[in-house]
């Protein structure tokens, strides 16, 4: 017994002592340079870009290792000559037993000195296109068939135990858009890597933009790889302060790589995460950019990226919906449902008029060429909007836009108890910038109306209008100055403060004494119809028709948008067929009435006792306190 164990420790001995003899003359067995021209031939021909390797180095103790030096994947067609992906140094240690197997178990991977360049040009076309989609297999002859079938079985990786990335650059170029960010320093770590079992994964960088501060980036996940592609489990994604989780999964298929996945991002606060991306933003509320947060489901291949479901918060605003982005051609589609917006507040901050601004600072603001040129179409349903103190609820919206102009039609929404159903559009890229309006309004409160315009709350009942404005400018100043066109309105039992007109048709004596201090208590009229022409911002009426409880009374006079401001001249006929001309002026808030008793008394009031009265003129009006 104890000679048979002597014989097969001896016999395994000196198999253990050949494996070593030949590991050992391995290097002078084979040449080096002979391997790397291997190496790269297969290689270029697999990818089908020029591959290239400065040093190729083996070593055999304690673990047979390889090591590449310099090695580089050409560009694609058209992309210039910088390489796709450079390595500075590859080592690769691979346990020996298993080899007489065909069985590759790697012990450790190290790659330092990543540089990845991918680009894509104006026609959308990418640099690694054609080496995630795979090139179709040229067609076997039977004889290389059977060939094939006759050689020895491949080698198959069973295991590689860990894998370390070390000071590598991932660049991504976009010449369409002339975006080019960076992903710096990038750090990855990870652990043993088995087909079907999760692998721990840890990762840092920094993302680096054009105009911005580097972005700090921290990545944990649990990582499973199978034939098919990878998932990302467990996800922890952190920039700066922010945290998202949630998972990812990237498959390749035949029509190339495809992702897919979801994130969620707790509550956190927009401002220093600005500041972190020297991003120097203040805007008009300073109560804004407090709270937000994020919930996202995405589907991303080389020809669409879709956010499905996406929820979004903004402080007291929630958005929901779907946003599309096409590749080829560019486009977008956006159907979001918001509540509670006030897109206003979030304006920048107005900045101190400078003295001798340069003209051209009045067009700082304007959106970036391939902004413009970007094709929109957009279905929009907001629960509640707040605009220049104006509400309004169930607010839906189709946009289209395309090369810097902006077409919302539909448009549609509830308005203080009433509906509006219109159309806008605007053109963005020029300065100043245009627009235009149509719109329908219908049984819409215009006291609540006008107050949240910080115009004239003296009227009040259930509006009907039809208005076509066009201007320019995108502050409310520049629209209020610039707005040109047309408008109709009327008007079913409303009420007008400020002056009791029925009172003056029933009793003229109401115009002096004590009869006086009746007239302020308002006119209740059954309908109002009314015309205007609108220039320059200045609202000409030319007929104002009121009917009250005893007389027809017409009108006409203006309204300065800019100033807010009223200048109206009603003729008030009295049953006897005299007609007393009532003067309403005043800016918003502060609105007089008066008996206009030059008008009155003029050669061109319809009055027949005009002639008669001039010479009381004088004294009436000392009277009255009219002019």
């Amino acid at each position: 017994m104890k000679k048979r164990t002597r014989i097969l420790v001896i016999t395994a001995g000196l198999f253990l002592a050949l494996i070593a003899i030949g590991i050992a003359s391995l290097p002078a067995l084979v040449t080096l340079d002979d391997v790397k021209g291997q190496v790269t031939d297969t290689l270029s021909r697999a990818t089908g870009r020029t591959v290239t390797i400065h040093g190729l180095g083996v070593s055999l103790f304690p673990w047979l290792g390889i090591r590449l030096d310099g090695a580089a994947l050409g560009n694609a067609p058209g992309f210039g000559r910088t390489p796709l992906a450079r390595i500075a140094h590859v080592r690769i240690e691979v346990r020996v037993l298993p080899l007489l197997r065909r069985h590759i178990v790697l012990r450790r991977v190290v790659l330092t000195g990543l540089r990845l360049n991918l680009e894509e040009n104006g026609a959308g076309v990418t640099n690694w296109a054609a080496l995630t989609q795979g090139a179709s297999p040229a067609p076997k002859t039977p004889a290389a068939a059977r060939a094939e079938a006759r050689e020895a079985p491949a080698f198959t990786l069973l295991r590689v135990a860990g894998l370390t990335v070390r000071h590598a650059d991932i660049r991504y170029r976009n010449a369409r858009t002339g975006s080019r960010d960076t992903l710096a320093d990038l750090g990855l770590r990870l652990g043993a890597i088995a087909p079907g079992r999760p692998v721990a994964v840890e990762a840092h960088a920094r993302i680096e933009t054009a105009g911005h501060l580097p972005l700090p980036l921290r990545l944990a996940a649990r990582a499973t790889y199978s034939a098919s592609g990878l998932t990302l489990s467990a996800l922890r994604l952190q920039a700066a302060d922010l945290v998202a989780h949630g998972h990812l999964a990237v498959l390749r298929t035949a029509a190339g790589i495809r992702a897919s996945g979801d994130l969620a991002v707790p509550a956190f606060a927009p401002r220093p995460l600005l500041a972190v991306l020297g991003i120097h933003y203040a805007p008009r509320d300073t109560h804004v950019l407090r709270q937000a947060s994020a919930d996202i489901g995405f589907h991303w291949d080389p020809a669409v990226l879709r956010l499905a479901p996406l929820r979004l918060t903004l402080d007291h605003t929630t958005m929901t919906g779907t946003i599309t982005r096409t590749a080829r051609p560019l486009f977008y589609t956006l159907h979001l449902s918001v509540d509670h917006l006030r897109p206003l507040t979030y304006l920048p901050a107005p900045a101190p008029a400078a003295p001798h601004a340069a003209p051209a600072a009045a067009h700082a603001a304007a959106l970036s060429p391939a902004a413009l040129n970007t094709p929109l179409v957009a279905d929009i349903a907001c629960g509640r909007l707040r605009v220049h103190g104006l509400v309004a609820t169930q607010v839906s919206a189709h946009i289209r836009a395309r090369a810097g102009h902006a077409l919302v039609r539909p448009l549609r929404m509830t308005l203080y108890q009433g509906r509006l159903v219109g159309s806008a559009a605007a053109t963005l890229g020029t300065a100043p910038r245009a627009w235009r309006v149509h719109a329908r309004l219908h049984g819409v409160q215009v006291s609540a109306l006008l107050r949240a315009l910080h115009l004239f709350p003296e009227f009040s009942g259930a509006l009907d209008a039809g208005l076509h404005l066009r201007g320019s400018g995108t502050t409310l100043a520049a629209a209020e100055s610039s707005a040109t066109g047309r408008l109709a309105a009327s008007m079913a039992h409303g009420t007008m403060r400020g002056v009791d007109l029925d009172l003056i048709a029933k009793d003229p004596r109401a115009l002096v004494g004590a009869h006086n201090a009746k007239l302020t208590q308002g006119t209740a009229f059954s309908r109002l119809h009314a015309s205007a022409t609108v220039a320059h911002g200045v609202v000409s009426m030319n007929t104002v028709v009121l009917h009250i409880a005893r007389a027809v009374i017409h009108g006409h006079g203006r309204v300065t948008l800019a100033t807010k401001s009223i200048d109206y001249l009603l003729a008030v006929a009295l049953p006897s067929g005299f007609v007393i001309p009532v003067r309403i002026q005043g800016p918003a808030g502060h609105i007089r009435f008066s008996v206009s008793l030059n008008r009155l008394f003029s050669d061109s009031s319809p009055n027949s006792v005009g002639t008669t009265l001039r010479a009381l003129g004088g004294v009436l009006q000392h009277a009255l306190g009219g002019h």
